[in-house]
């Protein structure tokens, strides 16, 4: 993978987990798949992410540097390069995890491959539960 760039600043992106963090701006870029596989952890049950779009300066993707859509998920304002990932500024990842359960999949979308992981979901919370 080449080196990201943070989109607010240009620095050089640190691994940070699952995340890239940026140490001069402490921003985030998180892969989407990873990001809904984090708010699932969150909300312990699978998600759907209803993103809407909405008009600010884009920025540039921290991977391809093709300018992101600005959207909004939930309350919180990001940017995102629908390939590769999402901005988080400082403290939006944060506000965006206390909404997990806001983003649950509703049972007019669960899909056949959905209804399976839903079951091994629900047998794993009665075990762990």
């Amino acid at each position: 993978m080449a080196e990201l760039s943070c989109p607010v600043c240009d620095s050089p992106l640190d691994e940070a987990g699952r995340t890239f963090r940026c140490v001069l701006c402490e921003g985030a870029w998180v892969a989407e798949d990873t990001l809904v596989a984090i708010l699932e952890q969150r909300a312990s049950t699978l998600v759907e992410l209803p993103w809407q779009a909405r008009q600010d300066k884009p920025r540039p993707c921290a991977e391809c540097t093709a300018e992101m859509q600005t959207v909004n998920l939930g309350s919180v304002a990001l940017d995102r390069c629908e390939k590769h990932g999402v901005w988080f500024d400082a403290d939006e990842l944060t506000a965006l995890l206390k909404q997990a359960k806001r983003f649950k999949t509703s049972a007019g979308h669960v899909g056949e491959h959905d209804e399976h992981r839903e079951g091994l979901l629900r047998r794993l919370a009665k075990l762990f539960g």
